[in-house]
């Protein structure tokens, strides 16, 4: 697979090299929180984010980063469900921009 991957048609879990359980999930860990995802999520995630313009992407990725920073130092048990939602939202787009890039492998758990 080539990266930063630019066409949707080229978006494939397999090729991605992220293995999926019997539910069809994976998990990932960014510091000692463990975030589980589904490879289906993902992969309309990554359509998704090709879809918009640079510029606006970049403006979500932005915010997601912040969000995502905010709620591991809170702990997302601890945060309300709203915000519990937006929080796993926000580390499903900035996980699909790490899967674009090609920088996603160092995330994934074995």
């Amino acid at each position: 697979m080539t990266y930063p991957i630019r066409n949707a048609d080229d978006i494939d879990i397999d090729a991605l090299g992220i293995p999926l359980d019997a539910d069809g999930a994976f998990s990932i860990q960014v510091k000692d929180y463990v975030h589980r995802l589904t490879g289906e999520e993902l992969v309309q995630e990554m359509r998704d984010q090709l879809d918009v313009r640079s510029s606006v992407r970049g403006a979500l990725l932005r915010k997601a980063n912040k969000d995502i920073l905010a709620g591991l130092k809170k702990g997302r048990l601890r945060l309300s469900e709203e915000a519990r939602e937006a929080f796993d939202l926000n580390m499903l787009i900035w996980f699909a921009d790490k899967a674009l890039k090609g920088e996603h492998q160092s995330y994934l758990t074995t």
